[in-house]
């Protein structure tokens, strides 16, 4: 598997917007009127947040994925967002949401970012946190969700990281039987409801050190 720096310029942004959709959509389904809607809301986050140079964190990781036999990298199958002691920062997000994108639009992320505060794992210094791991839907079954993992594992440990640590959603019990296969265990529950909405994860960490 080929991982690159995601670059806006030249892979396909709306194929990202959609796997980030993929990746929490029983979430985002309860936001956004339509799939669409999500998805472009998410495209134009992601149109945004890199076009911008400002607070870059260097630490902060964004890659796709592509076949090792696709030499030409033509067809993105996963996408990977997350790295070495980043943090949530759910205010800045929404702040930059508003003053940046559709008010719709900002309203349905904001809602999910605020959501997200209650649910997500506490990241630390020295922990390599996976805040997105997606594989596309036609490549599912094939092994790359593992081998991803692996890759990403291997980076946590590259860069003397004490944990690898993640959420898996209530909902998600394949996403959960993976990580576990690797050795990842539960060591929090969290959840939330608002408006009459849901939201719960399991907090899951791998000892590297």
């Amino acid at each position: 598997m080929i991982f690159r720096d995601f670059n806006p310029e030249i892979h396909d942004v709306y194929k990202v917007a959609e796997l980030i959709y993929d990746v929490d959509y029983r979430t985002f389904e309860h936001v956004f009127k339509s799939k669409k809607e999500g998805i472009e809301a998410i495209k134009d986050r992601l149109t945004f947040d890199f076009a911008k140079e400002i607070d870059e964190d260097e630490n902060d990781l964004f890659y796709v994925f592509f076949d090792d036999e696709d030499r030409e990298e033509k067809e993105i199958i996963g996408m990977f967002n997350g790295g070495k002691g980043v943090q949530h920062s759910y205010f800045k997000d929404i702040v930059n949401q508003f003053k940046n994108l559709k008010f719709n639009h900002a309203l349905a992320l904001s809602k999910v970012s605020f959501m997200d505060s209650f649910v997500l794992v506490d990241v630390e210094e020295d922990d390599f946190y996976i805040c997105e791991l997606a594989i596309c839907s036609n490549h599912r079954g094939k092994g790359y969700g593992k081998e991803a993992l692996d890759q990403l594992i291997q980076l946590g440990k590259d860069l003397n990281c004490k944990r690898v640590v993640l959420d898996a959603d209530f909902r998600n019990d394949g996403a959960y039987r993976l990580y576990s296969s690797k050795g990842f265990k539960v060591f929090n529950k969290k959840s939330f409801a608002f408006l009459g909405k849901k939201r719960g994860m399991r907090n899951m960490e791998l000892i590297l050190k």
